[in-house]
């Protein structure tokens, strides 16, 4: 995919860069080349709740990329159930309060 993160960038990322909790999620992140990676296990959700809220942050993490124009290297982890917990509306406000606590 074009916008994953490699296994060393993803390591690095993870117990070497700065992190952020939004509302519930978990951002790790590190300014680079754009990338997105997630951490979301079996026990958060099937896999097509799994699946849909990955693709959803996906899509955000374009659209916010664009608006903002910061090249970062992310990787997200929800903190509870997928199961109707993260809504399109709740995605979308996470990332944009995330984005603003960047330029801070």
């Amino acid at each position: 995919m074009k916008n994953s993160i490699s296994n060393q960038d993803f390591k690095k990322i993870l117990f070497y860069s700065k992190s952020l909790l939004v509302r519930d999620l978990l951002f790790y992140y590190k300014e680079n080349d754009p990338g997105i990676s997630f951490i979301v296990s079996r026990k958060l959700g099937k896999a097509t709740l799994r699946n849909k809220f990955k693709r959803r942050c996906r899509n955000l993490f374009i659209k916010m990329e664009k608006k903002n124009l910061k090249n970062i290297q992310l990787i997200i982890k929800p903190k509870k159930k997928i199961l109707n917990n993260y809504s399109w509306l709740e995605l979308t406000r996470s990332f944009e309060e995330f984005y603003s606590k960047l330029s801070l």
